[in-house]
């Protein structure tokens, strides 16, 4: 038994203590073992990296407060004001009660239940026997890991959105993450933002950007972004690469798209894409559509049939060289103004019989010579008009067939 005595403090304690039970010859290589119940029997001591080894005040040093000393948790059930829980862990070490401590290893066994109630916090420091600092914190109503292996943290506030709740906020860096799991899996994410970062533009040695490998086989594939009650109001697709390859092999393909503006644009030194199936079918109704390519090189081939409706304004400027080869039918439908500009030589080749319709008056302007090389050509014609300032006609033979003829 025992007394603390001393300026403005005062206090029982009792003390069993067994030291240098390792019977050392030098007080450096002693160790110790004892139980204080009670008051604190020195004070400054306590929690002291300068204490004697004996003591364990060292150890007791590294552990001085609680994560939910600093935790925001204004306005949650069961407010307490930061302050006064910071005054409460300032205690942690003076404020007495049990206290022991061994130099030796602690080994308890329970062959039955065990039940710990605390009131307070709790906290947990292992060391690892090399001063790698790892452990539990339980304070404030949650739990969180604490490590000094690498960097990961686990912070848990309490905030004012979603009409007041508790946020968990989850960081971890150099980490490897290899899942397999058996089982139906749900992910639903609410917020205000997600942002999904995959390496940099600026790579290190530290931090390299990596090869992204992604494969998927399923039974049914269901992707959906938007819906006709909730539409997405803006969607930004931009790809930056030097090659690109795509290929689809289906038996039916079906593309459908409705929306006021598209615009796309790819930048590329080469654009390979291939599709082979069946059918292809590819619908746009749209107000305006753009769509610019800028490569050096655009090869795009079709085998089998092929339908595109375009309902509205379409505009397609290609810059480069463009290679378009169709083998079998093509019909290509359009319902309002047409515009085509080229500026360059144009060669239109046609290897089968073509014919062309105009529903409506048609105007031809040439601001510069023209030329038509035939070797058989036959015009039949309803009325037929002619002005011309100049007219000259050579032939071999030039036969006429007319039932009147008027020269004015």
């Amino acid at each position: 038994m025992g007394t603390r005595e001393g300026e403005g403090i005062s206090g029982k304690y009792l003390l069993i203590e067994v030291p240098n039970f390792n019977d050392a010859g030098a007080d450096a290589d002693a160790m110790g073992s004892y139980l204080r119940l009670g008051a604190v029997k020195d004070p400054s001591l306590a929690a002291n990296p300068g204490a004697p080894k004996a003591s364990g005040e060292d150890l007791a040093a590294l552990v001085t407060s609680f994560i939910d000393d600093t935790r925001k948790r204004d306005g949650c059930p069961g407010f307490i004001p930061e302050a006064e829980r910071q005054a409460e862990t300032a205690k942690l070490h003076t404020k007495g009660g049990w206290r022991d401590h061994s130099d030796g290893n602690r080994i308890t066994t329970t062959r039955g239940d065990k039940v710990e109630v605390i009131k307070g916090n709790y906290r947990m420091l292992v060391l690892g026997r090399q001063d790698d600092k790892a452990g539990w914190d339980v304070s404030g109503g949650h739990i969180q890991d604490a490590t000094d292996l690498w960097t990961a943290a686990t912070t848990i506030e309490w905030v004012q959105n979603y009409n007041g709740t508790w946020k968990v906020t989850e960081k971890t860096e150099k980490g490897d993450v290899d899942t397999t799991y058996h089982g139906d899996t749900f992910d639903r994410f609410y917020g205000n933002k997600q942002t999904s970062i995959t390496g940099s533009e600026a790579p290190t040695a530290e931090r390299p950007n990596p090869v992204c490998l992604s494969s998927t086989w399923a039974q049914r594939i269901e992707s959906y972004t938007g819906s006709a009650a909730c539409p997405v109001p803006q969607i930004l697709d931009e790809t930056w690469a030097v090659t690109i390859a795509s290929k689809t092999t289906a038996t039916s393909i079906s593309d459908e798209t409705t929306a006021q503006t598209i615009a796309s644009k790819t930048t590329a030194t080469e654009v390979s894409d291939e599709t082979t199936a069946s059918t292809v079918s590819s619908t746009t109704t749209a107000s305006t559509v753009s769509s610019t390519t800028t490569a050096s090189a655009v090869s795009d081939t079709t085998i089998g049939d092929v339908q595109s409706v375009t309902v509205g304004s379409t505009s397609d400027v290609t810059i480069g060289n463009a290679a378009s080869i169709t083998v079998g039918a093509t019909e290509e439908i359009t319902i309002g103004g047409l515009v085509e500009l080229t500026i360059a030589a144009l060669l239109e080749v046609s290897l089968t019989a073509g014919v062309s319709i105009n529903m409506g008056p048609k105007a031809e302007l040439n601001l510069t010579n023209r030329q038509e090389l035939s070797q058989f050509r036959t015009n039949v014609k309803n009325i037929c008009s002619s002005v011309s300032s100049a007219e000259s006609v050579s032939t071999g033979a030039y036969n006429l067939m007319s039932g009147v003829i008027n020269l004015f």
